[in-house]
């Protein structure tokens, strides 16, 4: 865990911008409608008991899905998360946080 988030963290200090990848929203896009959409809603604003991604930090969803990729539990719905971030590359990830943070400010 310390690990992701050190290496988050570097990334940002070193390129001056969210992450060490180029995002491409356009596979960001794809990834939020064909997985994200269902819980957190067409514009990112949750639903139900799934939390409001927009106007998060890419920093946290980034973190997020990390921890949730990892195997980690964060809350009530780590065991619905879990699944669907163990499936995403470090690439997929800084996309959909790339998307949902430009998209959804």
């Amino acid at each position: 865990m310390k690990n992701i988030l050190f290496r988050t963290v570097a990334a940002v200090l070193v390129s001056g911008q969210c992450s060490a990848f180029a995002q491409d929203l356009a596979a960001g896009e794809k990834l939020y409608q064909g997985s994200c959409r269902a819980c957190h809603g067409p514009s990112a604003q949750g639903m139900a008991s799934f939390p409001k991604l927009s106007g998060k930090p890419a920093e946290l969803l980034v973190e997020r899905l990390q921890t949730y990729r990892e195997g980690e539990k964060v809350g009530p719905n780590s065991a619905l998360m879990i699944p669907h971030a163990t499936k995403l590359t470090d690439e997929d990830i800084e996309n959909i946080a790339a998307y949902i943070t430009t998209s959804f400010p």
